[in-house]
C-alpha cells in the first residue's frame, strides 16, 4: 500500500462518524485475513464442489443441465425468438448486428471515450482514455482513485463488466452466425487470464464483479448450444469463474451505515449467482443472502412513494433494474417474492411514468453513470421508457402501457414474445398527462399535454450523506411548447477530476437562486465526493392540481445558517389552457445579500436576450422566458454545460439574473409559446397571486406554511394512502 493511499484512507477516516469507523475497521480487519485466503483460493476450489450435489457427473453435464434451467431465454427458444424479433422490430436489427459487429472489431465508445479500436485484444487493465495501466496486485492493494491525476478507473471496470456480451448473443441468435459466440469465448478466456482471482483492478469493486458475473451468465444463455461453447476446457473454465465470483461477492459486500446501490447489486449478483448454483452449498448460500438483500433494500432505498433515496434519476434507473431483473429470475425458480416488494416496485415505475418527457427522455438529476444492470435494447442512455412497458406486462396496467408507448425491444429480451402479446392486449390509459406529486421522495411532477416541469424539493441523499445527489433543492427541468427548456446539467465525472466533480454536483450548476455564493449544502472537502453537509432541508412543500392549472411551493432552510438568514421559497404554476410556466421566487431575510439565479438552458435551443426578455429557439419552435412582477436584477448569457452521459459534456447557454441589494424580494419569470403583452404577463401574475392566497390559507388552517419540517398536507398524504 503506497503512501498516496495511506493519506486517502486517512481523510477519509478523518470524516467519519465513530460507528463508521468502527464498521470500517471491522472490515478492514475481515479483508486482511481474507488476504492469504484469495491467493489459496482457486487452486483448492475442487470440480466436486462447483459440480455440487446435482446429477451432473462432469463440467459437460453440468452445463447441459444449466442450459435447460430457468431463465429469461433459454437456447431452446433461439429460432422462435429471432424471427419474433425481425417481425416486430425489423429497423432495430441492423442496429443490433452493427453493434456485435463492433465488439467483434474490438471497438468501443464507453464512458465518453470516443470510438476506440484495440486491435486483437482487449485492455481488460487500461484506463485507455488516458494510458494508465493498473497493475497485477491484490485488489485491496490497488490505488485506484488518483484524485491529482486525470485517471479513470471507472473505464476499464465498465469494460470488464462485458455488457456487451448481449449484444453479440442477440446477433448470435439473429443471424446464426457463430463468430459472435467464438467472440464471448474468447474474451472470457482471455479476461481469465488477464485477471487472476482478487489481484487485478477489476476484482476492486464487488459491484462491478456481480455485473460481470450477470453478463457472463446472460451470454452463457445465448451462447450455451453454440459449437464455439462446445469445448470441455472452456466449459470448466466458465463454470468454475463463475464460481469464484460468486464466492468473491458473498465474502466482500459493500455494506455501510447507509447501504446504497453498491449493496444491492451486490444483492442482485447474488441472486443470479446462487441461482445458476443453486445446486451446490455455496451457491444456496449466495442465494438465500442474496435475496434477503434484494427484498429488504426496497425499504431502506427507496421512499414510500417509489423514489430512490439517492436523489438521482439515472440511479433510480439502475435501482428499479436491480431490484425487477432480481425479482422476475427469483420467481421463475419459484422463490416468490412478497406482494409489498412488488407493490413498492409498482410505486418506482410511476416516479419513472411521472419523471419521462414529452421528449421521451428523463431529466438528469443528480448523478448518473451510465450504469445498468444488463443493456439488451436499442434505447437512448437517458430513456426510461423500456421500464415501463416491461412494468405495464408485470402489473396489467393500461396506464404504464400508454407512458411506455410501445413494447421495448429491451422488454422483448426481457419477457419474450409471448409477453410482447399481453402487452398488445392490455387496454390503454390515455390519462396521462396528470401531476403528480412524491411528497416522501422529494419530487413533484405538473404536467399538461404542452408542458412538463420536474421539481426537486428534497434533501441532499442517501439520508443526509450526499451519495449521487446534488445540490439542488428546488431546482426544475422544463419542457414547454415542443422544446426541452430548462435543464439539469447531470454529472460529466467522477474521480478523473475533482474540479469537475464538485462542479457539476455545485449549487451554481442548478436552476435556483445562491445567496452570497454559498452552496446549499456545503461540501464536506474538495475530495469528499460522494459527501455533503446536510444543511438544506426541504420546507413547507406542496403540490395542488386544479381545473385551470397546476401549483407548487415550496423552499429550503440551507442559507439558515446565514447571519441574519436567509429564506428562499419557489413557487410554480403550470397552465392548463396554454404552454404557459410562472415561476416565483421568495427570498426572505433582512440586509443586503447578493443573490445570483441561474437557468441552464437546454443545448438544443439557441438563447438570445431581447431588450430584457430572453429568446429560446431551435427549428421547431419558440420558448419566451420574460420577467414579470418584481423583476429585479441585471441578466446576461454565460457559457454553460450540460452533461447526458458519464464523460460527456456539451456546450450550452445559462440566464443568470444577478442582483446585489437589500432584502426580502419575490422576482418571478413566465415562460412562455410568445413574447407577451404586458396585460397578458399581468394576468399569468394575477393567477400565480391566486393561488398562492389559497395556499396561503389552507397553511394557516394547518398551522403555518413554513415550519422546519416537510408538511404533507391532505392532497399529498391521500396519494401515499391509495399507493
Amino acid at each position: 500500500m503506497n503512501l498516496s493511499t495511506i493519506l486517502a484512507r486517512g481523510r477519509n477516516a478523518f470524516r467519519m462518524t465513530p460507528r463508521q469507523l468502527s464498521a470500517r475497521l471491522r472490515d478492514e480487519l475481515r479483508q486482511a485475513a481474507r488476504r492469504p485466503w484469495s491467493g489459496v483460493y482457486p487452486h483448492v476450489l475442487r470440480d466436486a464442489t462447483v459440480i455440487g450435489e446435482s446429477a451432473a457427473r462432469s463440467h459437460d453435464d453440468l452445463w447441459e443441465r444449466q442450459m435447460m434451467a430457468p431463465f429469461f431465454l433459454n437456447p431452446s427458444d433461439r429460432d422462435r425468438y429471432a424471427a419474433a424479433f425481425r417481425a416486430r422490430y425489423p429497423d432495430a436489427v441492423a442496429g443490433v448486428i452493427a453493434g456485435a459487429d463492433a465488439a467483434v472489431r474490438h471497438e468501443f465508445d464507453l464512458l465518453g471515450s470516443g470510438a476506440k479500436a484495440f486491435g486483437s485484444r482487449l485492455p481488460w487493465l487500461d484506463d485507455f482514455k488516458t494510458g494508465r495501466h493498473y497493475p497485477l496486485q491484490y485488489c485491496r492493494d490497488i490505488t485506484y482513485m488518483e484524485l491529482d491525476k486525470a485517471t479513470d478507473v471507472k473505464v476499464p471496470w465498465e469494460l470488464s463488466r462485458c455488457q456487451h456480451f448481449t449484444a453479440l448473443g442477440q446477433a448470435h441468435w439473429l443471424t446464426g452466425d457463430d463468430r459472435y459466440a467464438r467472440e464471448y469465448r474468447a474474451e472470457i478466456e482471455d479476461w481469465i487470464a488477464v485477471n487472476p482471482f482478487a489481484y487485478s483492478v477489476n476484482w476492486a469493486c464487488a459491484m462491478d464483479v456481480a455485473l460481470r458475473a450477470i453478463s457472463w451468465i446472460w451470454g452463457f444463455y445465448f451462447m450455451a448450444g453454440s459449437q464455439a461453447c462446445a469445448d470441455p476446457g472452456f466449459r470448466r473454465a466458465l463454470l468454475r469463474s463463475l464460481f469464484m465470483h460468486g464466492e468473491f461477492v458473498f465474502t466482500h459486500p459493500e455494506t455501510s451505515d447507509v447501504n446504497g446501490n453498491h449493496y444491492l447489486s451486490d444483492g442482485a449478483g447474488l441472486v443470479f449467482l446462487g441461482l445458476f448454483f443453486k445446486h451446490t452449498a455455496r451457491g444456496r448460500h449466495w442465494l438465500a443472502r442474496g435475496r434477503r438483500i434484494v427484498c429488504d433494500e426496497m425499504f431502506e432505498q427507496v421512499s414510500e412513494d417509489g423514489v430512490d433515496f439517492e436523489q438521482s434519476t439515472a440511479y433510480h434507473r439502475l435501482v428499479l433494474e436491480l431490484f425487477f431483473t432480481s425479482y422476475l429470475l427469483l420467481e421463475q425458480h419459484g422463490e416468490p417474492v412478497p406482494e409489498r416488494q412488488w407493490t413498492r416496485l409498482g410505486r418506482m415505475l410511476d416516479f419513472v411514468a411521472a419523471y419521462t418527457k414529452p421528449s421521451g427522455l428523463a431529466p438528469l438529476i443528480g448523478d448518473a453513470d451510465d450504469g445498468r444492470v444488463q443493456k439488451l435494447g436499442t434505447q437512448a442512455i437517458n430513456d426510461h421508457r423500456y421500464l415501463l412497458s416491461t412494468g405495464a406486462v408485470r402489473f396489467s396496467r393500461g396506464d404504464l402501457k400508454t407512458a411506455a408507448h410501445h413494447f421495448w425491444d429491451e422488454s422483448f429480451w426481457l419477457l419474450g414474445p409471448d409477453h410482447a402479446a399481453s402487452f398488445d392486449r392490455l387496454q390503454g390509459d390515455p390519462a396521462t398527462f396528470r401531476s403528480v406529486a412524491f411528497p416522501a421522495g422529494g419530487f413533484y411532477v405538473l404536467r399538461s399535454p404542452s408542458a412538463h416541469v420536474v421539481v426537486d424539493c428534497g434533501e441532499v441523499g442517501m439520508r443526509g450523506r450526499g451519495g449521487h445527489g446534488h445540490n439542488d433543492i428546488l431546482s426544475f427541468e422544463l419542457f414547454l411548447n415542443g422544446l426541452n427548456v430548462v435543464s439539469d446539467c447531470g454529472a460529466y465525472l467522477y474521480t478523473a477530476s475533482r474540479e469537475w466533480r464538485n462542479r457539476f454536483r455545485s449549487t451554481a450548476f442548478h436552476n435556483v437562486a445562491q445567496v452570497d455564493g454559498e452552496e446549499l449544502n456545503r461540501f464536506v472537502g474538495e475530495d469528499a465526493l460522494w459527501q455533503l453537509r446536510d444543511d438544506a432541508h426541504p420546507v413547507g412543500a406542496r403540490w395542488d392540481a386544479g381545473p385551470d392549472g397546476d401549483y407548487f411551493r415550496g423552499g429550503h432552510d440551507g442559507y439558515a445558517r446565514l447571519s441574519p438568514s436567509v429564506m428562499p421559497s419557489r413557487e410554480i404554476l403550470l397552465a392548463r389552457r396554454a404552454p404557459r410556466v410562472v415561476v416565483r421566487d421568495r427570498i426572505e431575510g433582512a440586509g443586503r445579500r447578493t443573490i445570483i439565479w441561474r437557468f441552464h438552458f437546454d443545448p438544443s435551443v439557441k438563447a438570445e436576450l431581447a431588450d430584457g426578455d430572453c429568446r429560446l429557439t431551435n427549428r421547431a419552435a419558440d420558448v419566451w422566458m420574460l420577467p414579470i412582477g418584481d423583476a429585479c436584477g441585471s441578466w446576461r448569457l454565460d457559457k454553460g454545460w450540460v452533461s447526458p452521459s458519464y464523460g460527456v459534456r456539451h456546450d450550452t447557454s445559462v440566464l443568470v439574473i444577478e442582483y446585489d441589494g437589500s432584502l426580502p424580494i419575490s422576482p418571478a419569470w413566465l415562460f412562455a409559446e410568445a413574447r407577451l403583452p404586458r396585460a397578458d404577463r399581468q394576468e399569468a401574475l394575477d393567477r400565480l397571486d391566486a393561488r398562492a392566497a389559497c395556499f396561503e390559507q389552507e397553511a394557516r388552517r394547518l398551522g403555518g406554511a413554513f415550519s422546519r419540517k416537510k408538511q404533507l398536507f391532505p392532497k399529498e398524504q391521500s396519494i401515499l394512502n391509495k399507493r
